[in-house]
């Protein structure tokens, strides 16, 4: 089945607050020891059908755009790629040469997804993470493949 790429809308906030709590243990999201609501962000969803195949969240800023959330809910179909595609166009669009990401150190996935669509390392935050655990209890100490989290890495990308 193909998937359908669009910008969120107001319809989508419901949906879009589940995934987040579903994937993320809520949208709340600490970046820089702020506490910001991702649901309430612009973005791209994606459907297969009827159901919610994945969802990039953004923060616009004047001279470039983070990437706060990208889920793909069917890994290896090339829905990631997809919204990722669809909001780089949109910011090229817009006159914004850069993008960032930032991921935890366990995150080895998005390392390769990011690294391989143009995203490079530009820098390690250590502790970040573990700062950010006393606000938000629910950050895991764990992730992926049993790594121990305790930093940020940000990625960059020019468009």
């Amino acid at each position: 089945m193909s998937v359908e790429i669009r910008p969120t809308s107001d319809e989508d906030r419901i949906t879009v607050r589940k995934l987040l709590t579903d994937r993320w243990a809520g949208p709340e999201m600490l970046l820089d020891g702020e506490m910001i609501d991702a649901s309430a962000l612009p973005g791209y969803i994606a459907y297969s059908g009827a159901d919610v195949a994945g969802l990039v969240t953004v923060i616009k800023r004047a001279e470039e755009w983070e990437i706060l959330t990208l889920d793909s809910l069917s890994r290896w179909k090339g829905t990631g790629t997809l919204l990722l595609d669809a909001l780089v166009e949109e910011a090229r669009g817009a006159g914004i040469n850069r993008m960032t990401v930032r991921t935890s150190n366990d995150n080895l996935d998005a390392f390769r997804f990011y690294q391989r669509r143009g995203f490079r390392l530009e820098r390690i935050a250590q502790g970040v993470i573990d700062r950010e655990r006393s606000k938000k209890p629910e950050i895991p100490t764990r992730g992926d493949y049993g790594i121990p989290i305790h930093d940020e890495v940000l990625f960059a990308r020019s468009l």
